[in-house]
């Protein structure tokens, strides 16, 4: 392998791995809408809320659903405002407490994100080389011209060895695949509108990560056709 050929293979490598590690890849798998269910006017109101103990993804996924939301001329509501940072396993208990503060609020509607799981999977990627070929002999015997140029060689004998062996080392990789759903109720009737669920490989930041998935879903919802049946 000459020296154009090793960077060649090189850039190819080094490609690869980016396209391979370039964000998140992520795609919703079902979606469901219920039509004998959807208000006839259009939705006015509704409040946001992340089921995450991650308080950094919480806020950006509540702030970018907010934003798209209110791009539609929705008036949103978002859990980070209304009951603060706290964690969302202490509202459980007191359940009808909040959703009094929702009333309260005159909403229309609660959107949910939820995690529903998660897989992480650890493999193994073996060790690989472009090629090899032996150092030459030298010219008064020993490899690399020992003989000659002492155990170190010359540079110039040995650069012909080295871009020659191109060897990239064993390693571990972890997988992570998240499944999460959205979801749409009705607050006044408790009727479940529609639901999207959704799968997450690898996601390589929380701010783009949040960016992505809430456009996918509500690129997703505008497929829906929400229209009354």
């Amino acid at each position: 392998m000459n020296k154009a050929q090793l960077l060649s293979a090189l850039l190819i490598a080094t490609l690869s791995v980016s396209l391979l590690s370039c964000g998140p890849s992520m795609k919703v798998t079902t979606s469901w809408v219920n039509k004998e269910k959807i208000p006839a006017e259009p939705i006015k109101s509704v409040f946001i809320i992340a089921f995450t103990d991650n308080m950094e993804l919480r806020m950006h996924l509540e702030n970018d659903f907010a934003a798209a939301a209110e791009k539609k001329g929705i008036k949103t509501y978002k859990s980070m405002d209304v009951i603060g940072p706290v964690d969302i396993k202490l509202i459980a208990p007191v359940k009808d407490v909040f959703l009094k503060k929702l009333q309260d609020l005159n909403c229309e509607t609660v959107f949910t994100v939820a995690l529903v799981h998660e897989i992480s999977e650890t493999k193994y990627v073996p060790s690989s080389s472009v090629s090899y070929s032996p150092y030459s002999y030298g010219a008064y015997g020993g490899y690399g011209g020992y003989g000659a140029y002492g155990p170190y060689g010359g540079f110039g004998g040995y650069y012909g060895y080295a871009v020659n062996t191109v060897t990239t080392p064993g390693y571990y990789t972890t997988d992570k695949k998240y499944f999460i759903e959205s979801k749409l109720f009705n607050l006044k009737t408790d009727d479940l509108l529609l639901s999207v669920q959704s799968k997450a490989e690898n996601p390589s930041g929380i701010e783009k990560s949040s960016k992505q998935y809430t456009t996918m879903v509500m690129d997703e919802i505008k497929s829906m056709n929400l229209q009354k049946k």
